[in-house]
């Protein structure tokens, strides 16, 4: 059963990096504060999707597990899908992922945004 955490994300002030906030609806309408997000152990993926209230494109995500061999490669990185939605496997003992999501400007792509490191932690109940 997969997790699905919406994001809205933002041109930062400095014009460089994409703003996120996280919340559980499309709408934004149940917001989760800061950007440690916790899913339940055995939600055995992590998605994020684009929200209602974004002003930038979601399309894609690279991830790495915090503790593990650094290092990137073609299995650390997802592009979004057609409904701007990223997703990566999470398994079922608890991990910590640093995440980078990408954005781009709607339309004509201008810029890429990458966001700030949320961390997706599966240390919740099941689902």
């Amino acid at each position: 059963m997969a997790y699905t955490i919406y994001v809205d994300g933002k041109i930062s002030a400095d014009g460089n990096f994409a703003d996120c906030t996280y919340s559980l609806n499309y709408d934004g309408s149940d917001p989760i504060a800061g950007s440690e997000l916790h899913i339940p152990v055995n939600a055995g993926e992590c998605v994020f999707t684009q929200g209602e209230n974004t002003d930038l494109l979601l399309i894609g995500a690279t991830f790495k597990t915090i503790g593990s061999t650094p290092g990137m490669n073609a299995s650390n990185f997802a592009p979004a899908n057609d409904e701007n939605s990223v997703s990566f496997v999470m398994p079922a003992n608890t991990i910590t992922k640093g995440v980078v999501l990408l954005f781009s400007t709607p339309g004509v792509v201008e810029n890429l945004y990458p966001s700030s490191d949320p961390q997706v932690i599966n240390d919740q109940p099941t689902c």
